[in-house]
């Protein structure tokens, strides 16, 4: 009698699981990025307004539907569907269901050809920054003039993601090197800059009061608005991403596989498939062109 009430506890404890106490048990559990976090955070917040709330919620009908209501790109359905099968398992082998994540409709992300700027156009990114005097914010008494050429020169000069460029202190950059930990996976880095971007961060680490090189004057929301800003303002398409890809294309077209290194990708067929712009660094030539016969009438009276 004691064990059968025990399984029914167990079972009404099961059956009162959320998808958020799931969460918190696997964010206890396995290290997890604080971007990551946040957009597991964003998934488990679709499922409970889809009306999955709870773990025992979770099979193979209920959760292709939600993931066929999802009014989002194939890309980011691709992600949430990655995400909640994470969580899923994780379910599983800790014990919270005895549903296993089968038959889950599959959902492939749509991809385009990485594209970014030539060197040409990088130039007149860099001379469009240089000359842009439109204050950061009124905050801080900082321009673009001040900052964009020092993020422009870092990111391209050594690949860095988003994050870490934003994240840079003074620590960081020495001997004419940025030296750091890669944010997203935690392998540590040590890429060369030029004299001339060197400069530009020596710069803004004379206005900085706390040791950072673009987080005292911008936030992070604040810098992506201020990239969109900047390039819709100057007629440059693409986004602050572009510098890492235009980095990849340039190490390619002088070294030939020399991208997946610089860039410190595990696979050699990432550097290609998400930042390579094959339009600049060759594309396989074409077949031979149609010949068009002549037709006889016209051969003869020529």
């Amino acid at each position: 009698m004691v064990v059968a009430a025990n399984v029914r506890a167990d079972r009404k404890a099961d059956e009162r699981m959320t998808v958020h106490d799931l969460l918190d048990r696997y964010m206890t559990a396995v290290e997890v990025k604080k971007r990551y976090a946040e957009s597991l955070r964003r998934t488990v917040r679709k499922l409970e307004g889809s009306g999955l709330s709870k773990v025992c919620q979770l099979a193979h009908d209920p959760v292709n539907r939600f993931l066929a209501s999802l009014a989002l790109a194939d890309t980011t359905r691709h992600n949430i569907r990655r995400e909640l099968l994470t969580l899923w398992r994780f379910a599983c082998e800790e014990g919270m269901t005895d549903v296993y994540p089968a038959r889950i409709r599959k959902i492939r992300p749509t991809q385009r050809p990485p594209e970014t700027w030539s060197m040409g156009e990088l130039g007149k990114l860099m001379a469009a920054a240089g000359a842009d005097e439109t204050p950061i914010s009124r905050r801080v008494t900082v321009r673009r003039c001040d900052l964009l050429p020092a993020w422009i020169g870092l990111a391209y000069e050594t690949g860095l993601r988003f994050e870490d460029v934003h994240g840079l202190r003074k620590r960081d950059i020495r001997n004419g090197c940025v030296s750091l930990s890669a944010n997203k996976t935690g392998k540590p880095l040590v890429r060369a800059i030029t004299q001339a971007t060197q400069e530009r961060v020596d710069r803004l680490l004379a206005m900085s009061p706390d040791g950072t090189v673009f987080k005292w004057a911008l936030p992070r929301r604040r810098a992506f608005l201020m990239w969109r800003a900047f390039l819709d303002k100057h007629g440059f398409v693409g986004s602050s991403k572009w510098l890492r890809r235009a980095c990849a294309t340039q190490k390619h077209l002088t070294e030939r596989g020399s991208a997946t290194d610089f860039l410190q990708h595990s696979d050699p067929k990432l550097a290609l498939r998400h930042y390579i712009d094959a339009s600049q660094a060759g594309v396989p030539a074409p077949p031979p062109p149609i010949s068009v016969p002549v037709p006889r009438g016209l051969a003869a009276s020529s």
